[in-house]
């Protein structure tokens, strides 16, 4: 497996995380199903299916989507060699605001729970998780019991293993430009979802006003993420949904990659410590490719590449 060597211009992490947001256009084509749910609520799931034993189960990041780049690339090189793909999109990230008040949680694994009832019938599954997907994912697999024997094992993106260093980490200097860039959807989706359900937060101890004015994504998660999904605070939001903490439970195999100019990540986001003490664990850090990029001018990208051949020669055959 080769390492990620980006021209001069993708040396810049800034440049580098951007860039494919804006510039790289992938084309796939899913079959959409609606997920509904017991509390009347429902999720979306996009798949690509070729009939295949092995299924990939993706997670998108924060507010994003099965339209996001990433998962767009993973689906188009996974499923051109076979594999069937199961896009997921979280509570109000596939076009529709969702009909709850809750909100999808970064920690918390519903959504991969309820994506699996209906993947039983695959001999391989993949987890791979990207962002705050991929926190999900490695929350998901140290504090779930009895997980399916087809689970083979998990590969993630630039999961911000310490969420609160990583909101910490956005609030600091040019790195504010992402932080503004969530708020600005968070906030919009909170206006469309009272728009649409004008009475949904009537018994909640929220107030709209507050997270509407929130400067931060600390801020916001304060009055909005933690309260209306049952946590005291922005702070018990992060410790209990941070998969810091649950690494070391992990019992099959996990591929961690980060890199170390990522703009988003702390150092408290590098799990050195924990894959030292489990074997299940393993961390590359490339030098660059900023936050869920390693970018290039070429149509194809270092990193679906590298998953690929990590998850074929490195979990599978394990």
């Amino acid at each position: 497996m080769k390492e990620y060597r980006p021209s001069i211009l993708f040396k810049n992490r800034h440049i580098n995380t951007i860039f494919p947001t804006y510039f790289r256009k992938v084309n796939v084509k899913y079959e959409r199903e609606r997920i509904n749910l017991k509390n009347k609520d429902f999720l979306d799931f996009d798949w690509i299916k070729n009939n295949s034993t092995k299924l990939i189960i993706l997670c998108h990041g924060l507010e994003g989507s099965s339209e996001s780049h990433y998962i767009k690339a993973f689906s188009k090189y996974f499923s051109e060699r076979n594999w069937d793909i199961l896009a997921l999109n979280y509570r109000s990230c596939s076009g529709e605001v969702n009909r709850s008040p809750n909100y999808y949680v970064s920690g918390k694994g519903d959504e991969i729970d309820i994506a699996l009832d209906y993947s039983k019938k695959y001999e391989n599954i993949i987890l791979a998780g990207f962002s705050l997907g991929a926190n999900k994912v490695l929350h998901y697999m140290g504090n779930t019991e009895n997980k399916l024997e087809s689970i083979k094992g998990a590969f993630v993106v630039s999961p911000p293993c310490d969420l609160y260093g990583s909101s910490i980490m956005m609030n600091k200097g040019i790195n504010k430009i992402y932080a503004n860039f969530f708020l600005k959807q968070l906030k919009e989706k909170v206006f469309q979802k009272i728009k649409k359900y004008p009475d949904i937060f009537l018994n909640s101890n929220v107030s709209i006003e507050k997270a509407l004015k929130a400067k931060t994504l600390i801020e916001f998660d304060d009055e909005f993420t933690a309260k209306v999904n049952g946590y005291k605070d922005a702070f018990e939001y992060y410790t209990k949904n941070s998969s810091i903490y649950s690494l070391c439970k992990i019992d099959k195999p996990c591929h961690i990659v980060t890199a170390l100019d990522d703009p988003m990540m702390s150092k408290t986001c590098y799990p050195t410590d924990a894959v030292k003490k489990n074997k299940n664990l393993s961390l590359n850090t490339p030098k660059f490719g900023g936050h869920v990029s390693y970018a290039s001018i070429s149509e194809e990208y270092w990193l679906e590449k590298y998953a690929y051949e990590y998850i074929e020669t490195k979990i599978l055959k394990k």
